[in-house]
């Protein structure tokens, strides 16, 4: 039977769980993401605009 991909592990829901409970807000929740992803954005960004002529 084929999983659906919108469906998490045990593992994956663990680590929301991890890093969710002190999230008191949506806005909590967008800092949290914003900080856990920021750099990695950002290397993306940077590699997209050395391949631009």
């Amino acid at each position: 039977m084929k999983q659906s991909k919108n469906i998490l592990t045990e593992k994956e829901m663990e680590l929301v769980q991890m890093l969710m409970q002190d999230c008191k807000s949506t806005g909590d929740i967008q800092s949290k993401l914003k900080r856990l992803f920021a750099e990695k954005i950002e290397q993306m960004l940077e590699a997209e605009i050395r391949r631009l002529p």
